[in-house]
């Protein structure tokens, strides 16, 4: 269940930046994390921590 969730977390994610026209690249400008983490966790390999 666990990936389960974190599949859909990243796959929310991708979606929210794609229709914002957000490359990884902006998002980690704005949010403060590497594009490599956030490519991660869009794949669902990763999980942001609280």
């Amino acid at each position: 269940e666990q990936e389960y969730i974190k599949l859909i977390f990243g796959l929310k994610l991708k979606q929210i930046r794609t229709e914002k026209d957000l490359s990884l690249f902006g998002l980690s400008k704005i949010c403060g994390l590497s594009k490599s983490y956030l490519n991660e966790i869009e794949k669902g390999k990763k999980y942001p921590k609280p």
